[in-house]
């Protein structure tokens, strides 16, 4: 039987959308935290407010507490996960509606200096009904739910609210071009392409805004075997954001809007 949906404000969360995202909350704090030095009196801060977000869903077992604040995280991630379908909706709802606010909190003291902007522009914009190569077009509306007309054929590992588009560097993967593999705008899947930003502040817990649209950036994208293809040796782990400031990023829609090739593109 399918989980039902759960509407979060102006966020749709299908069962599977639910269920996933309390499996990813590990990576996902991670993914905040990675390659960047982050106030430790804010760390354990919000470390200790989405832990006790999560027991609000479940029940803490005391042998939690012997872990540190992210295993501990990462267990009550999928406890909960586990049991999502005896949770009720209510406290789910309201989970999913704090969980961005609360990990936004460990970028505030570390926003970009607006002495030093980090502005570049669009050059890409690829839709897709099914699969990569994603097709470029020259402009698209964007809604909660992502660029209109753009679908991921597999839902299982894509598709939240928080994934709603997948953005990256132009200068990567011209760097990746230039090295002799095959790959161009729309290869690995990202819906907008992004040049003459400093790509290592394009990170989990930044804005991104381009044309009128605004959004969050909530993770980094794991590179899978299907993009095997766009390397001459086949290894896709270069897109990984273990091998530097190489990596597409997910984000959330915070203002749904117009976007088109040329226009100007804030990284804050």
């Amino acid at each position: 039987m399918a989980r039902p949906s759960i509407i979060v404000g102006n966020y749709k969360y299908s069962g599977t959308d639910a269920h996933r995202t309390l499996l990813s909350v590990g990576s996902l704090w991670r993914h905040h935290l990675h390659d960047v030095k982050r106030d430790p009196t804010r760390v354990t801060s919000v470390a200790e407010d989405l832990a006790n977000s999560l027991t609000s869903l479940v029940d803490l077992d005391d042998r939690m507490l012997e872990l540190d604040l992210g295993a501990r995280l990462e267990h009550l991630g999928e406890l909960a996960a586990s049991k999502i379908d005896e949770i009720d909706p209510r406290k789910l709802n309201t989970w999913l509606a704090n969980l961005w606010p609360m990990l936004v909190k460990l970028h505030t003291a570390d926003t970009q200096d607006p002495a030093k902007p980090n502005i570049g522009k669009v050059v890409g914009i690829q839709s897709s009904t099914n699969s990569v190569p994603k097709t470029s077009i020259a402009h698209g509306i964007v809604n909660y739910d992502g660029l209109e007309g753009d679908r991921q054929m597999a839902r299982t590992h894509h598709g939240r609210p928080w994934q709603a588009l997948c953005i990256w560097s132009d200068e990567v993967i011209n760097m990746h071009a230039t090295n002799g593999h095959p790959i161009t705008r729309g290869s690995a899947g990202e819906n907008i392409t992004l040049s003459q930003l400093d790509w290592s502040k394009v990170r989990p817990g930044a804005t991104l805004e381009f044309g009128s649209v605004k959004t969050q950036v909530t993770g980094y994208a794991i590179p899978c075997k299907k993009n095997a293809r766009w390397f001459t040796d086949g290894d896709y782990q270069r897109l990984s954001h273990e091998q530097g400031a190489v990596s597409r990023v997910y984000c959330l829609i915070t203002q749904p809007g117009e976007v088109a090739v040329g226009d100007v593109a804030n990284c804050k």
